[in-house]
């Protein structure tokens, strides 16, 4: 809470201070560093992407170890995905 409050006060001591996501998955590769660092298994990886509906670890463009123990999942995107409604409409 200390952390919060002088990151709040003085921002350029929280960017200090303050824990970074961490690169877990880069173009559907694993950081075997930040998995040792993290004590962080193969297992344990997998399950959170199947969590996320993945399967595939080609499918994973870029997957953070997040400082509150989540992982945030950036999926490879298709070609063939539908655009989300009010999106420009290619021509």
């Amino acid at each position: 809470m200390v952390l919060d409050a002088v990151s709040y006060r003085w921002p350029r001591l929280g960017k200090i201070l303050k824990a970074r996501p961490k690169p877990l998955i880069e173009d559907g590769r694993l950081n075997r560093r930040v998995m040792r660092r993290e004590l962080m298994t193969d297992v344990e990886v997998f399950a959170q992407l199947r969590l996320h509906g993945i399967e595939d670890l080609e499918r994973v463009h870029r997957a953070y170890l997040e400082p509150n123990g989540m992982i945030s999942i950036v999926p490879v995107r298709d070609d063939d995905t539908i655009d989300p409604p009010g999106s420009p409409i290619p021509e």
